[in-house]
Parts: C-alpha cells; structure tokens; sequence
C-alpha cells in the first residue's frame, strides 16, 4: 500500500514538473511580446493588416539574432539554457539583446515601420533595461514581468472581458516556482515591475499613436 500511495506521488510530481515546464516554454517572454503586440494593433492601428505585415517581417530580425547569440552561449557552456537561471550570467546577454534592440529602432524608423511597431520596440528596450538594470543586483522574473505586463495592457486595450488571462499571472508564476528558477518574492516583484511598466508604456503608446 504504501509503494503503491509513494509511485502515484512520484508520478504526479513527474507531471507536475513536466507542465510547469511547458507552461514556462509556451507563455515565455517571446511569446508574449508577440501576443501582446498582436492584441494592441488589432485595436488600435489605422491598417492592422500593414501593421502585422511589418511585424510578421520583423519579429525574426528581433528575435533571431540575440537568440542565436544565447544558443551559442549555451554550446559553449557559458548558460545553462535559453533562460539564464543564474543571475551572474545574464548580463551580458541582456547588454547584447539591448544594444540589438536598439539598433532595430534604428533600422524601423530609416524605414519609416508604423508608429505602434516602434512604440512596441521601444516597450520592449525600457522593459528589458529596467529588468536588466535591477538583476544586475537582484535575481528578478523576466517571466513575471512581461506576463504580467501583458495582462495588464491587455485589460487596459480590451477591457473587463480579458479579465480571465489575469489567471496567467500565478499561473506563469507557479510554473518558475515549481521549476526552482525563482523564487516566490522574485515572480511577484518582477510582476509588479510589469504592471507598472504595463500603465506607463499603454498610456505613453496611445499618446504617441493619438499625436
């Protein structure tokens, strides 16, 4: 009886552990950059289908280059893996994935992109700046940040009708538990930092797009 009630827990923790790992994987911060990006020029550009040509050409100039640049890390053996566990490591990363975000602002207004893209890249470059700046002192969730930065943008762009991907938040959170990448205190205060990154950034956006 007793092997029996310890197998069933074995398993149900093997699983547990394999669905915070997915969920990790499959709501990470690229992911939700796109979804959230999605969501607001949907509702606000003046030809969504222009904008989300642009962002499907560009998303792979973005994402590509700094994400090759961390697999080589990680061949190397200078990373653990895409997700930088140890806060020691990630500096350069995030210097590299600044200065190339950056670079792309650059290149999208010679191109002269929609404002909304480049309002969402300038997002992304002060979300990943204060992140980056804080975990040069302080381990914090890159994966709670922009989770819940995309909820709370989301809210604020759609309305009470989102209110069910509020769920993401402890979801997401959990799963960085669960997997021993954060801590309990790291997940809520990169939440928060989301949050009010969320607040500024949607109100400085629509400013922006209104001008």
């Amino acid at each position: 009886m007793l092997s029996s009630v310890k197998s069933t827990l074995i398993t149900l923790k093997y699983y547990d552990e394999a669905v915070a790992r997915w969920i990790s994987a499959v709501i990470s911060p690229h992911v939700v950059g796109v979804a959230i990006t999605s969501i607001v020029t949907m509702q606000y550009a003046d030809n969504p289908l222009e904008v989300l040509i642009w962002l499907g050409l560009l998303m792979p100039l973005l994402v590509v280059p700094p994400l090759l640049y961390v697999l080589w890390l990680v061949k190397k053996g200078a990373l653990e893996d895409i997700f930088m566990p140890r806060r020691e490591t990630r500096a350069r990363p995030l210097f590299v994935l600044m200065v190339w975000l950056t670079l792309c602002i650059g290149l999208m207004r010679y191109w002269s992109a929609p404002r909304i893209v480049d309002a969402f890249v300038v997002t992304t470059v002060v979300l990943v700046g204060i992140l980056g700046f804080v975990t040069l002192f302080w381990k914090i969730s890159f994966h709670g940040a922009t989770i819940a930065a995309a909820v709370t943008a989301t809210l604020m762009v759609i309305g009470t009708t989102a209110l069910p991907t509020v769920l993401l938040i402890p979801l997401v959170g959990w799963s960085r538990v669960r997997l021993a990448r954060h801590t309990t205190r790291q997940v809520i205060y990169g939440s928060l930092v989301g949050v009010l990154i969320a607040v500024v950034m949607v109100q400085v956006m629509l400013l922006h797009l209104l001008q």
